[in-house]
Parts: C-alpha cells; structure tokens; sequence
C-alpha cells in the first residue's frame, strides 16, 4: 500500500477519511503488519513555496554577493526572518519545532541556521516570510516583477 495525504477542511471529511484509512488498514493489521497513522496540521502551500522562490530569485540576481547563489540566499535569508521574527509573538510558537539547527555566516552578523527547512513552514510561517522578502526586497533596492510574471 502506498501513503496517500489527504486534506481535510471539515469534520464530515475528517470522519470519512478517517473511517475508510480504518477499514484499508484492518486486513494489514489482520496479517500482522504494522502501520503508522499520521494527522498534522497542513504545512505552507505549493503556491506560497514558488512565490518566495521567485521573490528569493529576484533579490540574488539583484543584490549579489553572498546571495548570488539562489539557494544560499535561500538559507541566509530564512536565517535573517528568523533572526527578525523569533521573537514575534505570533511567530514564536512556530519557530519552536525547529529544534537544533547547523551554523553559517549571515546578513546581519548572525549564525546562519542552515538547518531550517521552508519546506517544514507552517501556512502561518510561509505567508509572513514572503511578507519579510517583500520588505527585505524593497531595503534592498529590488525591483520585483508582479507575481506571477515569471512563472
């Protein structure tokens, strides 16, 4: 059997999908298989990971240097909104399931905490790192595109 993920908005679809997990996995565990059942809370959205990338893309093309490589500047400025917005109120609690990360060098003399993955952002967290790389962006001097131009 493969994994499957389906997302739930309501409790009607919640008490259907769960009720047939239930009966897919009673022969497997009839037959003395063992199985993991997961439930979290959705994590940040297809569109919100290509919108950051884009805006990511334009500010290392604009402004260079140690950011010049898309994915360094990937991780140095999750570092940096890190280091802004830890301790946010509305951003504390989400920050917190990061536990230890790897060090770097970053923007603001910081240690840059490269083990902290966008693809783990909460829809919450996503939403307000793009708000953080429009503001960066615009410090920064980037022009950036209208979204969706250069998809």
């Amino acid at each position: 059997m493969t994994a499957i993920t389906v997302f739930l908005n309501d409790d009607k679809q919640a008490k259907i999908a769960l009720a047939h997990a239930y009966r897919q996995a009673l022969p497997m565990l009839a037959a003395g298989q063992r199985l993991i059942a997961k439930v979290m809370p959705e994590n940040r959205r297809d569109n919100h990971n290509r919108h950051f990338h884009s805006l990511i893309g334009q500010i290392a093309a604009h402004v260079g240097g140690d950011l010049a490589d898309a994915e360094d500047a990937k991780r140095i400025l999750i570092s940096a909104f890190k280091m802004d917005t830890q301790l946010d109120p509305d951003l504390t609690g989400e920050w917190a399931k990061f536990g230890e990360v790897r060090m770097g060098r970053g923007l603001r003399g910081e240690v840059v905490m490269l083990g902290t993955q966008s693809r783990d952002f909460t829809i919450k967290l996503a939403r307000a790192f793009i708000e953080w790389l429009y503001a960066f962006g615009v410090e920064a001097g980037v022009q950036f595109k209208a979204w969706g131009d250069d998809e």
